[in-house]
């Protein structure tokens, strides 16, 4: 005999999936080139940035650049923008807009450059290790970037490009993506690819510097984050251990967790982006993008 309490469980997690698919209409998704890692939107264009053809067995070795800046129109054209210091892009993963200005991460570089390619400045860490993944602005004087290859946070002066330490010891291994609250931060790490290890972590802005405290965990392979409204939305390519066909969970402050219909049909949600009205989702694999219109982000919970 089933359990009931297992019957009522079921019962609301399959309200929840009906709430989810109303609250997520089907929207037109947007081809991108092969293996974009994020999109930003910026007037009526779409900005994204792509690892390029090598795809993931390139993204962390190769010095080839392969990488590229690129422009979707609303009229669906696609135009790569060239950096006028013709140093090109080998792996960018990040992108961000800063006052006038996209700045993009790219392996141990940060980019910062006008949206027709005019580079402002290109710094570099080269430090042992390094592989810069996710950019977020903390405040217009501050971006903050995550390091991949070593666990940490930098920040960065949006003007010069002066890279510094940020939250000092703080370490999380496998950290990719991020996304910044008012008391701190909310973090992802990425994992094993063949075990349920990636987790979501909360990281207050006023310690010491050397506190993760782990949210909820059991993911397979996150690589992103973004708080929606409030409500803290993560996505990845495995869902979690106990929804695995799930690319695109919500996740309560109790660390609960409850799978969502957008982005699940997709292989992987590689980057989630909030603009205060729609959601904007980047499908690695499947390279293409979707814009949930405003009505999916007020009904989200």
């Amino acid at each position: 005999m089933r359990n009931k309490t297992g019957e009522l469980f079921e019962m609301k997690v399959l309200s929840l999936l009906v709430a989810c698919t109303a609250a997520f209409p089907a929207v037109a998704e947007q081809e991108l080139p092969p293996f974009t890692e994020a999109v930003l939107p910026m007037g009526n264009d779409v900005y994204a940035v792509s690892i390029g053809p090598g795809g993931p067995d390139e993204e962390f070795g190769s010095d080839a650049t392969n990488g590229g800046l690129y422009k979707l129109t609303p009229d669906g054209a696609t135009e790569e923008i060239k950096l006028s210091d013709e140093q090109g892009l080998r792996n960018p993963t990040g992108i961000v807009r800063s006052g006038n200005q996209i700045v993009i991460v790219d392996g141990n570089e940060i980019i910062s450059t006008a949206s027709d390619g005019t580079v402002n400045w290109r710094q570099a860490l080269d430090e042992d290790g390094v592989f810069l993944y996710d950019i977020e602005a903390l405040d217009e004087n501050t971006l903050l970037v995550s390091d991949f290859g070593r666990g940490a946070f930098l920040s960065i002066a949006p003007q010069t490009g002066q890279i510094q330490h940020y939250l000092d010891d703080l370490r999380i291994s496998g950290l990719a993506r991020f996304a910044i609250a008012e008391t701190g931060i909310y973090a992802v790490s990425w994992g094993s690819d063949d075990a349920w290890d990636s987790a979501l972590y909360w990281v207050p802005h006023s310690h010491s510097g050397d506190t993760a405290v782990i949210v909820s965990n059991g993911f397979g392979n996150l690589e992103s984050v973004e708080i929606i409204n409030g409500t803290v939305v993560v996505g990845g390519y495995r869902g979690h251990e106990e929804y695995p066909n799930a690319r695109l969970l919500r996740v309560e402050t109790d660390g609960a967790i409850h799978p969502l219909s957008a982005g699940s049909h997709s292989q992987g949600v590689s980057d989630i982006l909030f603009d205060g009205s729609s959601i904007w989702l980047t499908y690695f694999y499947d390279a293409s993008y979707a814009e949930l219109p405003s009505q999916a982000a007020q009904n989200l919970n």
